[in-house]
């Protein structure tokens, strides 16, 4: 107890120089928490517009059709297959058909991916009927209308009210040509449906490519994303695992799941950057201090007090050096991100959305605020600065009461 009192009053000799190290050291633990949080509200925004803007959580197709998404690679009797999938309770299926073809407005044309979807399916896996950026989501029934990519829409100049002309393969080898209507636009969602996405009702398509009753694709958004793995398992048994393939969508985006696989260990190599720095301050604070004194600790050497008492009087004010940036650093960088959490990070001056790994991101970053981001973050600064104490530890056990005394001021 003797000790404790004697390290605290220790730390207030000189306050100027105490408050500037628990401010460096608060300052650097707040930036960690959010900047933790913030890679946390990234990873998850990536996720979901990987998932919800595009593949669903599990995707089903014909064992062959992930090779070169042939149009013949089909799957029969789709009603089946989605009351299958029902069945198992989890989660919400939507089936889609997929051809690639030429689209033209008046004198432009560019290359296009049709996806054919069934609107009211669709909209209980993805979330692509909320991201309309111009006009409107396709309707319920079949009607010759369709939604276009960004930059396809852009690049055909075409506007809601317009008409463009898709020309394609059909499956039965014929050229298959028809007219549309522009429903809408999208909002920027990835660079295939970006570039050249046109979106239509799954009838429509299967007419076009004269396909019947077969699908591509069975898209599936779980009621438990975090059982991804269990729930593919899952599907594959009751589906079969010879007639379909199942897969999940970390393996259709494995650069996006490896960068995840990885972002923890980048984010402790980050931090540990951070603390590492700020932890010049504490060295500098300990070793000024133990500079003054020297010729106290000679004294109270010489009276009896022993290498260690010494080393655990020096322990203790780096504790609660700690202990009041952590209070504080905690308090400050939860509200902070709390805040981040609830309005967000608009960077649309940095020049709008922009791409990563082939997912396309809306230009207003949020957080997402996990005890970890707290709990490993103030570890980690125990960690650091206990570590960058071990030299001034070692020149506080070394000092000789008699140099001390002599020495002294």
């Amino acid at each position: 107890m003797t000790l404790l009192r004697m390290a605290w009053r220790n730390l207030w000799r000189n306050p100027r120089r105490t408050l500037i190290t628990v401010f460096s050291m608060t300052f650097g633990l707040t930036m960690m928490i959010v900047g933790y949080a913030l890679m946390d509200g990234m990873l998850d925004q990536m996720v979901h517009y990987a998932t919800l803007l595009g593949t669903g959580h599990v995707q089903v197709h014909h064992p062959d059709y992930l090779e070169d998404h042939s149009l013949y690679d089909t799957m029969g009797d789709p009603a089946l297959l989605l009351a299958r999938v029902g069945q198992t309770g989890l989660g919400s299926a939507s089936p889609r058909i997929f051809a690639t073809a030429l689209a033209s407005s008046g004198q432009q044309s560019a290359g296009a991916q049709l996806w054919g979807i069934d609107p009211a399916l669709e909209s209980t896996v993805t979330e692509l009927h909320k991201h309309i950026e111009t006009g409107q989501w396709l309707g319920p029934e079949a009607s010759g209308y369709v939604v276009l990519g960004r930059n396809l829409a852009r690049t055909l100049s075409a506007q809601p009210g317009d008409e463009i002309v898709v020309l394609t393969q059909a499956s039965d080898g014929s050229l298959g040509n028809a007219l549309y209507t522009v429903s809408g636009t999208l909002k920027s969602i990835g660079e295939a449906l970006d570039r050249g996405g046109v979106i239509m009702h799954i009838r429509d398509l299967s007419d076009l490519l004269v396909l019947d009753d077969e699908v591509h694709e069975i898209a599936v958004r779980l009621n438990e994303p975090d059982q991804l793995e269990a729930a593919a398992l899952k599907l594959k048994e009751v589906l079969g695992n010879e007639r379909y393939k199942v897969e999940d969508w970390k393996n259709l985006f494995p650069e996006l799941a490896e960068y995840l696989r990885v972002s923890s260990s980048s984010m402790a190599i980050v931090l540990f950057i951070i603390f590492a720095v700020a932890s010049l301050g504490i060295v500098n604070t300990q070793l000024m201090s133990l500079f003054e004194r020297t010729r106290e600790v000679g004294i109270m050497r010489a009276l009896g007090l022993g290498p260690l008492a010494v080393v655990v009087l020096v322990l203790y004010e780096t504790f609660f050096l700690v202990v009041m940036a952590a209070v504080a650093g905690g308090i400050t960088g939860i509200l902070w991100s709390w805040r981040l959490e609830q309005v967000g990070w608009d960077i649309s001056w940095m020049g709008g959305s922009f791409d990563f790994i082939g997912v396309a991101f809306d230009p207003h970053m949020y957080a997402t605020l996990t005890p970890a981001a707290v709990i490993d973050s103030i570890a980690v600064m125990f960690i650091v600065v206990f570590v960058a104490s071990l030299y001034p530890l070692f020149r506080a056990a070394r000092i000789s009461p008699v140099d001390a005394i002599g020495r002294g001021r």
